[in-house]
């Protein structure tokens, strides 16, 4: 029977799958051109902040002596590097994405898979309705693509009970600092909430 079920569900993700391809190719082709244009039309200066930089490098080394726990210090330096290349490029790199996407599996024991999926969902929905909320009312893109690929991972290293309300936070943040800053990178302000977050539940704060 659940090989049955298995051969179901493969040959309607397969289904699926063929008739979604194209328009899902056409649309990553189309953000790929638009990006290209953006960067053609860019300032190459890169931003510089060597203090900023140290207190965002040395924030793991405080997670670790708190928890003492080497994969949630190791993915927290690995965001710290993310959250610093977004912030003074607004450019990430790739094997970063694939380093704490390993970093946050590695993380998970098998009992807090389904959880684990709850969390991601809920990081994610505030941040997809206000993407929706942009693009119904001004059709325009008010979170890159890209930070997409950085959140599942965010997701798996938090519990649900804090989930939405951490992304609610990082949107809000954005709001208020957009009023002085143009175009606050949404993974930077993401990886200061984080470590606040952890801090907090590491001193028994929340």
């Amino acid at each position: 029977m659940t090989m049955i079920v298995y051969i179901i569900v493969l040959s309607t993700f397969a289904y699926v799958l063929s008739k979604t391809f194209p328009a899902i190719y056409l649309n990553e082709k189309k953000n790929a051109i638009e990006q290209g244009k953006q960067l053609l039309t860019e300032n190459e200066e890169v931003g510089r902040f060597p203090v900023l930089a140290i207190v965002m490098f040395t924030m793991p080394v405080l997670i670790f002596f708190l928890s003492e726990n080497i994969l949630l210090s190791s993915f927290c330096f690995i965001l710290s590097v993310v959250a610093y290349t977004d912030l003074s490029a607004r450019w990430i790199p790739d094997f970063t994405i694939y380093l704490l996407l390993v970093v946050a599996m590695l993380s998970l024991r098998t009992t807090d898979l389904i959880l684990s999926i709850w969390s991601v969902l809920f990081y994610l929905m505030p941040a997809l309705l206000f993407s929706a909320y942009g693009y119904v009312l001004k059709k325009e893109k008010w979170i890159a693509p890209g930070d997409y690929y950085i959140f599942p991972a965010i997701g798996l290293m938090i519990t649900p009970e804090y989930a939405a309300s951490l992304m609610l936070a990082n949107l809000l943040l954005v709001l208020l600092f957009s009023r002085w800053v143009k175009k606050i990178p949404l993974v930077t302000v993401a990886y200061f909430t984080f470590i606040g977050c952890q801090t907090c539940i590491l001193l028994g704060i929340v």
